[in-house]
């Protein structure tokens, strides 16, 4: 007995050294405090977010210099609040910002000049073209990809088996299962006509099934697209509350049953998945079956802000399988191509979304696209509200 309370000291010692050195690992060197470093996302969904919080909380326990955190940013004001903050000299160290709205930014002076890193982390040979277009300006990077994603259409198995539909590859073909699926519960189709990017986003992919030309977007394609989508709001398929939902708002309409087919991303697999709904994914359709609009964010150092801190987490990022584990969680697509290969054999509903991406158009390669976003969801909503008709909304598209 003597000797095991002679032993005990000797080994809370032991415990209490190690805890020391164990702690002493995990604070700045002597003399230096840990740096905040800010980013900010405009995240909503439940994944999004609980992904986020996991990609901080492993770079925050990596190292000991840098501390991370993260701030939410309404996406309907996330420019607009880079910008005045910017102003205000109140920014951000790192923004994940939407892939379209990072060029206006990047030409104002806001982001780092990163090419070095860039070519040190081969971007150019690991990652799509497309997303490595939408952050760059002159040849230089100013970002890296966060993740990729493009919109298909989301229909309920359940419903098409009980109404003996198949998935629709022609618009008659979504006309008419859209016009039995619907019920005054329920609509048969539904869409994002918000007036705001993400109704830009989805409105595009129908002109381009069309067949219309990314760079001259207003002609006669243009016109059969947004035909056939008042189509759809005249035969009561589609409601006219479409210019009032945002993208989260169509996963809740599908998931609790109030739409038989919505147009989205893959980031509402989660809530459908939760909802318990057997659902499906097919293209939009269209003659021209290359009309998908690449989706996703990018993520910039602020200029002015903790350089190093913000380099140390994008290595952190780019290095290591974080952001690949980040899109997982989230049920987007890496940019990195390699990486979207391997998502799709984990989880097979994203094989339509990486298909896309060979060939998905960007927003920011057609000619002043900050102004003709705005025009496509103010057309559509002009069409919805009766005040304009489609050869109008489509003419404004050529105005200058």
């Amino acid at each position: 007995m003597k000797k095991i309370i002679a032993v005990l000291p000797v080994v809370c010692m032991v415990l209490l050294c190690g805890c020391n050195q164990k702690d002493a690992r995990n604070l700045p060197p002597a003399g230096k405090e840990t740096e905040k470093i800010v980013i900010w996302s405009y995240y909503e969904t439940q994944a999004q977010r609980e992904g986020l919080d996991e990609l901080v909380r492993s770079f925050n326990q990596s190292q000991n210099e840098y501390r991370a955190e993260w701030e939410y940013v309404p996406m309907t004001g996330f420019v607009k609040g880079l910008s005045s903050a910017y102003t205000e000299n109140d920014l951000p160290d790192m923004a994940i910002i939407d892939n379209p709205d990072m060029a206006a930014l990047i030409q104002m002076g806001l982001f780092e000049d990163i090419t070095l890193q860039a070519q040190e982390w081969e971007l150019e040979n690991e990652c799509y073209p497309s997303m490595l277009e939408t952050l760059k300006y002159e040849g230089k990077y100013y970002g890296i990809p966060f993740n990729c994603n493009s919109t298909a259409l989301i229909y309920n198995k359940e419903l098409f088996a009980e109404y003996h539909l198949t998935p629709p590859e022609t618009w008659e073909e979504l006309r008419e299962a859209a016009k039995k699926l619907t019920t005054p519960e329920r609509s048969g189709f539904a869409m994002c006509c918000i007036e705001s990017e993400q109704g830009a986003f989805q409105i595009l992919p129908w002109i381009l099934a069309a067949g219309e030309d990314p760079q001259s977007l207003g002609g006669e394609a243009t016109v059969e697209a947004f035909a056939f989508l008042k189509s759809l709001l005249l035969d009561g398929s589609m409601s006219e509350n479409c210019i009032n939902l945002t993208q989260t708002d169509l996963a809740l309409e599908f998931a609790e049953g109030r739409a038989a087919i919505i147009q989205n991303g893959p980031w509402v697999f989660p809530q459908l998945d939760e909802a318990g709904i057997d659902y499906g994914i097919v293209p939009v359709p269209g003659r021209e079956r290359n009309n998908a609009v690449v989706g996703g964010e990018n993520i910039g150092i602020l200029k002015g802000k903790n350089l190093e801190g913000s380099l140390a987490f994008l290595r952190f990022c780019i290095e290591g399988d974080e952001i690949t584990e980040f899109c997982r969680k989230a049920s987007v697509l890496p940019a990195k191509i390699s990486a979207a290969r391997e998502s799709v054999e984990k989880r097979p509903e994203l094989a339509v979304f990486q298909q896309q991406m060979e060939n998905a158009v960007t927003r920011t390669s057609i000619p002043h696209w900050s102004a003709v976003s705005g025009k496509l969801s103010e057309g559509i909503y002009r069409i919805i509200s009766q005040e304009e008709t489609p050869q109008q909304a489509a003419a404004a598209l050529q105005e200058n």
